[in-house]
Order: structure tokens, then C-alpha cells, then sequence
């Protein structure tokens, strides 16, 4: 599971490279109930955009998931 700074700076990627840029209670909710994987936090913002993943929207989800998987290996490695 990411960090509180982590799970920020991943929020922060997505708005800025992808436009996926969550409400306020949104994104409170993702920081104090990170989800424990990728997938999962990837399925989350976009439930939150109130998007369907991933066929209506494979190339977007696609570079989500590539963000969010790198911020998750990111993490992984700094626990180490």
C-alpha cells in the first residue's frame, strides 16, 4: 500500500499527465483509504470520474495503470 505522500504524488500524476483530477472529497477519500494495489487504486479514481474502465477507455486506462503500477514498484523498493 502507498504512503499518505505517496498515494499524493501518485494523485498529483494523474491529474497533471492524464487529466484524471478527482473532486476534493474524492481525492480525501483515496488518501485516507489508499487501495492496496494498482488495479484496485486505478479502478478507484476511475469509479471517482465515474468512468468504465476498461473498454470505453483502454489507452487512458492503460497509461493510468502504467503510472500507478510505477508509483506501487516506487514504494515496494523504498520499503527494502
Amino acid at each position: 500500500m502507498l504512503s499518505l505522500q505517496g498515494t499524493g504524488f501518485l494523485l498529483a500524476a494523474l491529474c497533471d499527465q492524464l487529466g484524471l483530477c478527482l473532486p476534493p472529497e474524492a481525492r480525501r477519500t483515496l488518501l485516507d483509504q489508499a487501495p492496496p494495489d494498482a488495479e484496485s487504486f486505478v479502478a478507484a479514481v476511475f469509479a471517482a470520474e465515474g468512468l468504465v474502465r476498461p473498454r470505453s477507455h483502454h489507452d487512458l486506462y492503460r497509461d493510468a495503470l502504467a503510472l500507478a503500477e510505477q508509483a506501487f514498484a516506487n514504494h515496494s523498493r523504498s520499503d527494502t
